[in-house]
């Protein structure tokens, strides 16, 4: 993985006693977080890449942690997206094959949890049979901010019990917010290529059927629609089926 660069604030390395902070104390330290995170983060890197930074910067910056993943949702469970070793992800594959742990609390919920000895908490007993297994005794995780139906979630490990302290909890969602935007990009540019893409393949289909019948563009992508609607099949595969078999539109929607 890229190196991240060195520096990293004092006030974010060292234990806060966050109950004796006033409101302007607890400010600045935010403030101190999102300005250190934003240094150790190239903003023109690919979303992969960034996702990948956020998670190495948190080990670097949070007190106590030894690994961090992100997890987004799919229909399969929990993807790890970035790990910065290989702990997150096992941890996250255990959730998934279980199909319980607590990732799907802070997404029901929408809130930081913070557990400071997984042996001793009795949700979740296999999972945190399986955790201790991989070295894990404690955890901070957080909801990612993402758009839409979108859901994931920020874990931060660590082998110590009670290794999280009050102040890791208020600026865990500084990087949780990061990584959702992050996430987020990675999605519009995934989309973005889909589409790009789809428009290429029907683009062709309809140069083929203009040549082949002396159609015009207009009357071509129609008869491309028309297979389309008469098959139910997304107008991206009739046209792929005809520029790949050269079939016609209507024949190409019949093979389903």
């Amino acid at each position: 993985m890229p190196a991240v660069p060195e520096r990293v604030s004092r006030a974010v390395l060292e234990p806060v006693d966050t109950d004796g902070m006033t409101v302007e104390s607890i400010v600045r330290l935010l403030t101190l977080v999102r300005a250190d995170l934003a240094d150790a983060l190239d903003e023109d890197a690919p979303p992969e890449q960034l996702l990948d930074h956020v998670v190495q910067v948190a080990v670097r910056m949070v007190p106590g942690t030894d690994d961090a993943g992100i997890a987004l949702v799919s229909d399969t469970g929990l993807e790890t997206v970035a790990a910065a070793r290989d702990v997150a992800v096992a941890a996250d594959d255990v959730q998934r094959a279980i199909g319980a742990g607590p990732a799907d609390v802070v997404i029901a919920e929408g809130s930081v949890l913070r557990i400071a000895d997984l042996s001793a908490d009795g949700r979740w007993p296999q999972f945190a049979a399986m955790a201790a297994d991989l070295g894990v005794c404690a955890l901070l995780a957080c909801p990612l901010p993402m758009p839409r139906q979108r859901a994931g979630v920020l874990t931060l490990y660590s082998a110590r019990a009670g290794a999280f302290d009050a102040a890791a909890e208020l600026v865990v969602p500084v990087f949780a917010a990061r990584a959702a935007i992050a996430a987020a990009y990675a999605d519009k540019v995934t989309h973005l290529q889909r589409a790009v893409k789809s428009r290429q393949v029907i683009g062709q289909a309809v140069g083929i059927l203009m040549e082949r019948h002396r159609l015009s563009a207009k009357q071509a992508f129609a008869t491309l629609v028309t297979a389309s609607q008469e098959s139910h099949l997304k107008l991206r595969e009739v046209a792929q089926r005809v520029t790949e078999t050269g079939e016609e539109p209507s024949t190409a929607a019949q093979h389903r």
